[in-house]
């Protein structure tokens, strides 16, 4: 009767367990990845650290009417000739890859790109849906997903799910696995098997990256609790919130104020069209129809920066 009782509290634990939804999308989670120097033409030969950086999620931002979290990748320092991470991770930059958003009830997790995400699904400024964990099996994994895992687009049908698994991560905590048919590893040429996880994403974080990356830490936590500093450096950060645009929403007129060097700026609608471009810190927008737009910011050679603006 003893070990019945057992298996009763076991089987109860992994039902309730299983049925309790882990959301992925919150400040507090810090993946940190480390890129290393490929020599050219050898594609899966790496040497030292070239770069590191963290990816986190920022501050609650309303987009038109929709709340997102700010998907954000800070640079790491790094030391010593061969380019190691410095320990405590010492944060000395910070930039806006763009923004993502979760639906608990319906556990889909959607994500609207800039131009530094360099992953799939990076159209810019169109919302995608990266992932659902509603999917039950046999149900097709999504598009975005899809082109993720397998490279695979406008396809007819896609990947299906196989199956879904309560196992142990990586860190020995319990997630929800949701298999499909495996994806293929370019630098051990074998399929390995292809799942997303429940509150976490891949196997190395919620974006995918390219073959240099490695994830070498994860943490949930403060930024104490997780070892991380933000560097002392008089250098004035290039974030979103240095950059303000006013009024808004605007009648007509609106004015950039930035202590950055703005190279170019574009007027750009929802479905990623230039509507107009300037130099102007001051810009003219009584041509155009009322409704949500982004103003894009060229402050560096290739570094982007913007914002909404809604035209009344």
């Amino acid at each position: 009767m003893k070990y019945l009782y057992t298996l009763i509290f076991f089987v109860s634990f992994y039902q309730a367990y299983s049925q309790k939804y882990q959301p992925l999308v919150e400040e507090g989670k810090y993946w940190i990845y480390q890129f290393l120097q490929q020599p050219e033409g050898s594609a899966c030969i790496f040497n030292w650290t070239e770069k590191a950086e963290i990816h986190h999620f920022g501050k609650d931002t309303l987009l038109g009417s929709i709340s997102y979290k700010e998907i954000l990748n800070s640079s790491l320092k790094l030391t010593g000739v061969m380019g190691s991470v410095k320990i405590p991770f010492e944060m000395v930059q910070t930039k806006v890859m763009g923004y993502i958003r979760e639906d608990t009830m319906s556990k889909k997790i959607y994500v609207l790109p800039n131009n530094l995400f360099t992953s799939p699904c990076n159209e810019e400024y169109t919302e995608n849906l990266l992932y659902d964990f509603s999917l039950v099996q046999g149900d097709s994994i999504n598009e975005c997903l899809a082109y993720y895992i397998y490279q695979l687009q406008d396809q007819f049908e896609y990947p299906k799910i196989d199956s879904i698994k309560l196992e142990l991560d990586f860190q020995g905590k319990l997630r929800n696995h949701f298999y499909s048919f495996g994806y293929f590893e370019p630098c051990n040429f074998w399929h390995g098997p292809g799942y997303i996880m429940e509150g976490f994403g891949f196997n190395d974080g919620p974006f995918r990256g390219p073959i240099n990356r490695q994830l070498i830490n994860y943490c949930e936590g403060t930024k104490e609790q997780c070892n991380i500093i933000i560097s002392s450096t008089k250098e004035t950060p290039i974030t979103n919130d240095k950059i303000t645009i006013t009024p808004n929403p605007t009648p007509e007129f609106i004015k950039i104020e930035t202590p950055f060097d703005i190279k170019k700026i574009e007027i750009v609608d929802r479905n990623g069209r230039i509507i107009l471009t300037s130099i102007e810190k001051e810009i003219d927008l009584s041509n155009l129809i009322s409704g949500t737009y982004f103003v894009k910011c060229l402050i560096n050679q290739n570094e982007w920066y913007y914002k909404w603006i809604v035209k009344l």
